[in-house]
C-alpha cells in the first residue's frame, strides 16, 4: 500500500486520470487531495464523481470548494466567477438543483485538515500562535482557523514547523513562491523547513510552466503531468 498526495486539480479530469495511471494507483493505495478540485477546468464534477466512487481517495476542502458553498448560501456568484467558477456552475446547472443541494452537503462535511503519519495535510496553510510548539497536537489543531486553512499565505518565505510534523499544502503555485523558477523544467514540488508546497499550477497552462504534481509519502517520490 502506498500513500499519495495531490492538490489543485481544478477541473482537469483528464490530467487527473493520467496521473492515476502514471502512479499505477490501485485499490490498495490511498490518495488525499488537498482541495481545489473545482473551477477553471472543464470537468470538475467528473472528479467529484470519481472520488465518491473510490473510498480510498479522500478530499480536503479548499478555497474553491468554499467559494461554491458561499455562492450556494448567498446566491451571489460574482466572487466565485472571478475565481474561475463558471465551469463548475455550468455543470451544476446541467445536473439540477437536487444535485446541487447534495453537493453542498457533501462539501460541508469535508475536513479542513488531515493527519497522515507525521504529515499535516491542509489546503493553504496553518496558524502558528505564540508558543505553538508547547501545545499538544490536539491543542495545535484546535487553534487553526478556517480562513488560514483555506486562504493562508502568511508563512510563505518564513516557514515554521510544529514539532516533528511536516505540513503539506497546495493553494499557492510554486511558480509564485519561488521567484527563481523561470523554465518549465524548474517547476517542481518545493521542500522548505517543515513545509512541502505541492501546487505546480497545472490549470494555468504550458506557457506558465504548469504541471500536476503528486507526492508519494512512503519514499517522497515525485510524479508530474505537464500541462497542455
Amino acid at each position: 500500500m502506498s500513500k499519495y498526495v495531490m492538490s489543485d486539480i481544478h477541473g482537469c479530469y483528464d490530467a487527473f486520470l493520467s496521473m492515476l495511471n502514471l502512479i499505477k494507483f490501485s485499490d490498495n493505495d490511498a490518495l488525499c487531495i488537498l482541495g481545489d478540485i473545482l473551477d477553471r477546468g472543464e470537468k470538475p464534477l467528473d472528479i467529484v464523481d470519481y472520488i465518491v466512487k473510490h473510498p480510498n481517495i479522500s478530499l480536503i476542502r479548499g478555497n474553491h470548494e468554499q467559494l461554491f458553498m458561499n455562492y450556494f448560501i448567498s446566491n451571489d456568484e460574482k466572487l466565485w466567477y472571478r475565481n474561475g467558477g463558471f465551469s463548475t456552475h455550468n455543470e451544476l446547472k446541467n445536473r439540477g438543483l437536487d444535485y446541487e443541494k447534495k453537493f453542498y452537503n457533501y462539501l460541508k462535511l469535508l475536513p479542513l485538515i488531515r493527519i497522515v503519519d507525521n504529515y499535516i495535510l491542509v489546503h493553504a496553510g496553518l496558524d502558528f500562535p505564540d508558543g505553538f510548539n508547547e501545545l499538544s497536537l490536539n491543542e495545535f489543531l484546535s487553534n487553526q482557523t478556517e480562513v488560514t486553512c483555506l486562504w493562508g499565505r502568511d508563512n510563505i518565505g518564513h516557514e515554521k514547523q510544529y514539532k516533528n510534523f511536516t505540513m503539506i499544502c497546495g493553494h499557492t503555485p510554486v511558480q509564485i513562491i519561488d521567484e527563481n523558477i523561470k523554465e518549465m523544467e524548474d517547476v517542481k514540488i518545493l521542500h522548505r523547513k517543515g513545509t512541502i508546497y505541492i501546487d505546480c499550477g497545472y490549470c494555468f497552462g504550458k506557457e506558465a510552466g504548469g504541471k500536476l504534481a503528486c507526492l508519494r509519502l512512503d519514499d517522497m517520490k515525485e510524479f508530474y503531468i505537464d500541462s497542455l
